[in-house]
């Protein structure tokens, strides 16, 4: 029997695919626990469009990611921060404080996809910023005294 997965079945098959599984087991197992549905001609077309619609955002998103790369590529960010003596941190300026600063230039960027270890020190470093799966940038972040 041809079933649509409307979930990921570990050993199966992932959500949104169509497969061929015995009859048993898609009405005993899949269908009763709302994993699967009968793969009829609509549904198929469904999936299809779908898919295809989801192929087209992922694609716009990539696009505009890669922009935002371009956009970020090696760009200094300057962060004041309160210094106390030998040029040392009162607290640490982390990913969070990398993502305001781009917000107030105009770059949202989510503090997750910034890879920064908290700076203590008065100084400059590279941080990565992993936009998307295969498109990353780096920028310079300048810690300056207030």
């Amino acid at each position: 029997m041809r079933v649509i997965l409307l979930q990921d079945v570990a050993g199966t098959g992932k959500k949104g695919d169509i497969i061929e599984v015995k009859d048993g087991y898609a009405r005993n197992y899949l269908m009763p626990r709302g994993l699967a549905n009968e793969a009829t001609a609509a549904r198929e077309r469904d999936i299809a469009e779908k898919k295809s619609r989801e192929q087209a955002r992922q694609e716009k998103e990539r696009a505009q990611m890669s922009q935002l790369a371009q956009a970020l590529k090696n760009r200094v960010i300057r962060i004041p921060a309160k210094v106390g003596e030998g040029g040392r941190l009162f607290g640490a300026v982390t990913n969070n404080d990398v993502a305001q600063a781009l917000a107030r230039e105009g770059f949202t960027v989510d503090r997750k996809k910034i890879a920064l270890e908290p700076l203590k020190h008065v100084g400059s470093t590279e941080a990565k910023i992993h936009l998307s799966p295969g498109i990353e940038t780096v920028i310079h972040v300048q810690v300056v005294p207030q």
